[in-house]
């Protein structure tokens, strides 16, 4: 077991978080008022491509990696090498299958510059995503969140310069994209080659590959459902409304989306010791623990957000997107349900058993695409926010009834709040007050 505690862990990579939840918002208010309603939608309509088919094409490696690392039962030398030519197959065939979406996109041409650029930031993404995954593994939490923070942040500066400096346009915010992440691969390359000196080889590690595969592939098909689910309405928008109802729908979510920083938060740490540890039964509690504290800070901040939203999407993002208001208010309830299966599903991962997610989105997926084929058309983003809401709730329920056979803990135990809950406040105000004092 790590001597760090899970308090400490939590707290570094929700900073972490929250750092890149401020960036995004930085990032989302600049685009949203250079490029306009029509130009933020076409940007969303353009990356939501990458973000789905990635979640895919990346086989679920990382997630592996965590898991393959963590159990120390076969060299970490070895791990990182396949994961090398994981990394140049993944790339490739994220390449080819994001660049044939482009090419037969129907409806909507693209600038094939950006098209370009786009594709070439992909192996650098896909490096970036992967190496996470050796820092947790080793539960190197440090390097992680700065892995986890880093891209945005500097995305953030460059869309400054680039958009709102140089007047770039939709071309300057994929710069942006790109350039972040070729610099934070050279911070990756540091610590994978200079100083962890992992003793790399281009040898065909075929047992390790095929094991990562195997328990990647599952996880590769648990993160697109999931990712289906998250953009499958943008995507539906883009076909059934205008660009318009896509730009406002997109700013609803980026506000509403924030929630999930918690449980991003919880889930990357909670991955991290249970492929590390080897006391289920003590796992099983503190989840439990941590998914009903999230629930309720979530539900906290959901409410924030809802009274808020009124009078802080015009003030920040102006007065073109207040039919983005009602969206949010609408899906956020969908947002919070999500919240809670997002930590249950990272000790499932954690434990080898990523299928479980597959079981309980895939009905789900399909009440979504049906759902907004009726509602979209007659709604608008306000028809897709419904979709989305009982698209979630019947993927977490179906979800949690399997997670509750799975640990062996009844339903009404996982809700049920105890004092002890209570102490992660505590502890998080003792830190507070030590650091005051130091």
């Amino acid at each position: 077991m790590a001597k760090r505690t899970y308090l400490r862990d939590i707290l570094s990579f929700l900073g972490s978080n929250l750092t890149v939840t401020l960036s995004n918002l930085a990032i989302g208010v600049i685009l949203s008022r250079m490029l306009g309603a029509a130009g933020f939608g076409l940007y969303s309509a353009i990356i939501v491509v990458p973000v789905m088919i990635i979640g895919f094409t990346q086989l679920g490696i990382r997630r592996s990696t965590i898991y393959h690392i963590g159990n120390k039962l076969l060299p970490e030398d070895h791990i990182v090498s396949a994961l090398l030519i994981l990394l140049l197959w993944t790339s490739a065939l994220s390449i080819i299958v994001c660049g044939s979406v482009y090419f037969f996109a129907e409806s909507q041409p693209f600038d094939p510059l950006i098209i370009v650029l786009v594709l070439l930031t992909i192996p650098l993404l896909l490096t970036n995503i992967f190496a996470g995954g050796v820092f947790l593994g080793k539960e190197d939490i440090k390097r992680a969140a700065i892995l986890n923070a880093g891209p945005t942040i500097i995305t953030l500066l460059l869309t400054i310069l680039f958009v709102w400096g140089l007047k770039m346009s939709v071309l300057g915010a994929f710069a942006a994209i790109a350039l972040a992440n070729f610099i934070m691969f050279f911070f990756t390359y540091r610590l994978i080659f200079i100083e962890f000196r992992y003793n790399i080889t281009w040898k065909y590690h075929e047992g390790i590959m095929k094991s990562m595969i195997k328990l990647g592939l599952v996880n590769a098909i648990a993160i697109f459902i999931m990712q289906l689910n998250y953009r499958l309405d943008i995507l539906m928008l883009k076909k059934l409304s205008t660009l318009e109802e896509v730009g406002f729908y997109s700013v609803a979510m980026q506000i509403a989306e924030q929630l999930w920083h918690i449980p991003f938060a919880i889930e990357s740490i909670v991955l991290s010791r249970s492929a590390n540890t080897r006391d289920d039964q003590f796992v099983h509690r503190t989840v439990a623990s941590i998914f009903r504290v999230s629930l309720l800070i979530g539900l906290l901040a959901g409410l924030l957000i809802f009274f808020a939203a009124p009078y802080l999407v015009p003030l920040i993002f102006g007065q073109e997107y207040i039919p983005s208001v009602s969206m949010i208010q609408v899906v956020l309830p969908g947002i919070l349900i999500l919240v809670g299966f997002r930590i249950l599903n990272s000790r499932l991962t954690g434990m080898g058993k990523p299928q479980i997610a597959i079981y309980a989105f895939m009905p789900a997926l399909v009440i979504n695409f049906v759902l907004n084929l009726f509602l979209i058309p007659r709604y608008g983003g306000i028809g897709a926010s419904w979709a989305t809401n009982v698209s979630y709730a019947v993927g977490s329920i179906i979800f949690l009834i399997v997670y509750a056979k799975m640990v062996k803990m009844p339903v009404q135990e996982i809700f049920r709040y105890r004092k002890s809950d209570f102490y992660f406040f505590r502890n998080i105000k003792h830190r507070m007050t030590y650091k005051t004092k130091v």
